[in-house]
Order: C-alpha cells, then sequence, then structure tokens
C-alpha cells in the first residue's frame, strides 16, 4: 500500500507553537479531576469553536466533540483526556498548579501529573493549525475530548451518550501518552500497547476498641492485612500483579478503627483471567472477614475497569511509515506497557481501528544526567520523575513534538 503523507505546510508554525505553549500553561496550572472537568471542558469547547469546528458538548459529563470538516475524504478521529489526579503538585514550575479539593471526605491536591493537559494542547493546536491549512488537506477531523479517563468511566459514558451516532464515522482513531522518554521519541507497536487492569474497593467492618485491649475487639487492621496477603498469593499464582495503592482507617494512635477501606488494582495481560481473579478476591475478602469475626461482611466493589489497548497492525504500520518518512525518532515497543486506558473501549465503540503510542516528554539531558534507565513499556525506580509523581513535568516543547507527531499520523490518511 502506498502512503501519502501530509504536506509539510500541516505542522506547527512559530505562532502556532506558541500559541500551543500557552494553552498547555493555562491547562496544567487549572486541572480538575474525573467527572468535575468543567471548566477544562468549556476551554477546550471555546478553543475548537475558534478553530471553525462544530461542537458538542457535555457528551458522557463533560465530554466534548468537535467536528472540522474540510470536503470529502477520510475521517480522522483524535482523542485527548480532560481529567486530572489527586496528586499535589511538587515540580516548582510558575504555571504549576494550587488547586485542592475534597474527595472522598478528604482534602487534596489536584494536578496534571499524568500529561493530558498535553493531549488536550497537542489535539487542539493540531485542530487549529489544520483549519489554518485547508488547501493542504482534504477529509474530516474529529477531536474527542473524553472525560474520566482515570476512573476507566469517560468512554463508556460518551458511547452511552450516542457518541458513534453523533459524528461521522471514523477511518481511525488516534490517541498518544507521554512518557519519561527522551524529548520527541515516538514509541509504538502493531499490537498491544498497554494492559488491562481491575480497580478494588475493599471495605472491613470492625468493633473498634482500645489498641491495649485487641483481644477483646476485631482489629480491622489485621484483617485487611490477613486478607492482602492472601489476595496477593492468589494474584501472583495467576501471572496478575496486585498493587494496593490506598489505605484509610482509623484517627488516632489509641484506637482500633472500626472500619477501613482499601483500594486495589489488579493489573495483566489477559482480561478474563483478571476477572476471575477479581472475583475470587472478593470471595476471599469475605471469607477472611467471616473468619476473623466481623460484625458485618466484607463490602467488595469493582470501582473501574481497563480492557487492554491493541493497535490495529495494519493503521499502526501506515503511522509509522508516515514519522519515519518525516525523520522523526521512532522506535518499536518491546512489550505492552502496565499501564491502562479506555481509550480501546472508545474505538470498539466507534468502529474503527485505533494506533496509540507513546510520546517522549524528557530533556535528553536530564536523561544522560540520572541513574538508570527507562523505556515507555516499563517505569523504572531511578531516574527522573514519571507520570503520576508529584514532581512528573514535562519538557514545555513537548506540546509541539505532541501536536507535530498528531498531524503526520493524520496526514497518512488526509491527503
Amino acid at each position: 500500500m502506498t502512503t501519502t503523507i501530509v504536506p509539510a505546510t500541516v505542522t506547527p508554525d512559530d505562532d502556532r507553537a506558541r500559541a500551543a505553549g500557552a494553552l498547555y500553561r493555562a491547562l496544567h496550572a487549572a486541572p480538575e479531576l474525573s467527572g468535575r472537568e468543567r471548566e477544562t471542558a468549556a476551554m477546550c469547547a471555546a478553543e475548537l469553536r475558534a478553530a471553525g469546528a462544530h461542537v458538542l458538548e457535555r457528551v458522557g459529563g463533560h465530554g466534548v466533540v468537535g467536528v472540522l470538516r474540510n470536503g470529502d475524504g477520510p475521517v480522522v478521529a483524535l482523542r485527548a483526556e480532560l481529567d486530572a489526579l489527586a496528586v499535589a503538585e511538587a515540580t516548582g514550575l510558575p504555571y504549576a498548579s494550587n488547586r485542592r479539593t475534597t474527595l472522598g471526605g478528604r482534602q487534596v491536591g489536584v494536578s496534571h501529573a499524568c500529561g493530558h493537559d498535553v493531549h488536550l494542547a497537542a489535539v487542539l493546536t493540531a485542530v487549529h493549525q489544520l483549519a489554518e491549512s485547508r488547501r493542504a488537506w482534504q477529509g474530516t477531523v474529529v477531536a474527542v475530548l473524553q472525560p474520566a479517563a482515570e476512573t476507566g468511566h469517560g468512554a463508556a459514558a460518551m458511547l452511552a451518550d450516542g457518541l458513534a451516532d453523533r459524528v461521522p464515522a471514523p477511518d481511525v482513531l488516534l490517541a498518544q501518552h507521554v512518557s519519561p522518554d527522551p524529548l520527541g521519541a515516538v514509541t509504538i507497536g502493531a499490537a498491544a500497547m498497554l494492559s488491562s487492569s481491575i480497580a478494588l474497593e475493599v471495605t472491613l467492618h470492625g468493633t473498634g476498641g482500645h489498641v491495649a485491649f485487641p483481644g477483646g475487639s476485631v482489629d480491622t487492621v489485621a484483617v485487611l492485612l490477613d486478607v492482602l496477603a492472601a489476595a496477593g498469593d492468589l494474584a501472583g499464582e495467576a501471572g496478575v500483579e496486585l498493587t494496593v495503592s490506598a489505605v484509610h482507617g482509623g484517627a488516632s494512635h489509641n484506637t482500633l478503627p472500626h472500619v477501613v477501606h482499601a483500594e486495589l488494582a489488579l493489573r495483566g495481560a489477559d482480561a478474563r483471567v483478571l476477572d476471575v481473579i477479581a472475583d475470587e478476591v472478593c470471595a476471599l475478602a469475605r471469607h477472611v472477614a467471616d473468619r476473623s469475626g466481623c460484625p458485618r461482611p466484607a463490602d467488595v466493589e469493582r470501582i473501574a475497569s481497563f480492557g487492554d489497548v491493541r493497535n490495529d497492525a495494519d493503521a499502526a504500520r501506515r503511522v509509522h511509515r508516515a514519522l519515519v518518512g518525516r525523520r522523526m525518532p521512532t522506535y518499536p515497543l518491546t512489550a505492552p506497557s502496565p499501564a491502562s486506558d479506555d481509550v480501546g473501549a472508545l474505538a470498539h465503540g466507534l468502529g474503527c481501528p485505533l494506533v496509540y503510542w507513546f510520546l517522549g516528554s524528557t530533556d535528553p539531558h536530564v536523561l544522560e544526567a540520572a541513574a538508570g534507565t527507562r523505556s515507555a513499556s516499563g517505569m523504572p525506580s531511578s531516574g527522573p520523575p514519571t507520570n503520576h509523581a508529584p514532581d512528573f513535568a514535562p519538557h514545555p516543547d513537548t506540546v509541539v513534538h505532541a501536536a507535530r507527531t498528531l498531524l503526520v499520523a493524520a496526514g497518512a490518511w488526509l491527503t
């Protein structure tokens, strides 16, 4: 198959690059948690309208969709995420977030520690540049700005709200994610890119009491430790990774908490195996709680579920050829990342091939100075900060690299 690459004019020019940086900083300074992306959505909708796109708002919550038509031709969807994380920022950047909010009854910091602000600014910049370069391409671009990506609910919510019937049917869905790899490096594969995961919330009920007399009480912390140890063994035997991401309970050093909550993440390559293990962890928690004398059964709830993210082989090769044709630094993915994303569900619901890649966001000089090495397919314990860390700070030029990569990838269809 012969692939025509989009003409060089459809890349961010100097004015658009400066605007991209300003937009990125504005988004970075004003993050909002999943399901609460009202201000972010309004800012993005205004940008899409300014580019001349037809805009749909409140799609599946705060989701925003922009449709930019330019004659007959292929339809390319560009996806980015609106939400941020409950992580207090510690980057020291002049545009750092100082936002705080209440989550689960607790005060938490809010920041774009994952890099969704880069993704948003890149999609909006690409739409602006395409709108200003209509003579160089033909077709339709659909910007899908998704809410609640971190909770795994956003893609399903947009589809349930009729997204597939409200936009032109895409020929391909393009998505990217910043990684702590060298600035501008694209890591892409022709198969699985991300893993499946299921998040569980376990609630255990005890009797409370004085720490000096634990024998007369049901110690929920001790019960939780038993549950976690048994669940870890169960997951390990099945080749599934189990991580404890949050534990809440207790209020003083001399009182046994009568209720504790824990959030667990199960990750693996096979979604069917994860589903079975999640059910077994639920049964195990209830059994341990009952055996320990808890006055109420353990409550176990699935709070998030992500299927694997798998690239369409032909479409991924098409993007790869376009990137190589522009001499952009491109590397093969050696193994799926253990991270998760619900973009696969979005592509499935839209009925189109998916191409997803990682984009490096770290100054190469910083990487050279750091101890250890890193890859987009895993998160090492040393080196510069990684996604979800309080001090994760993509290089300011990342957004321009991200916009250019989107435009080159889209240009493999918009001929």
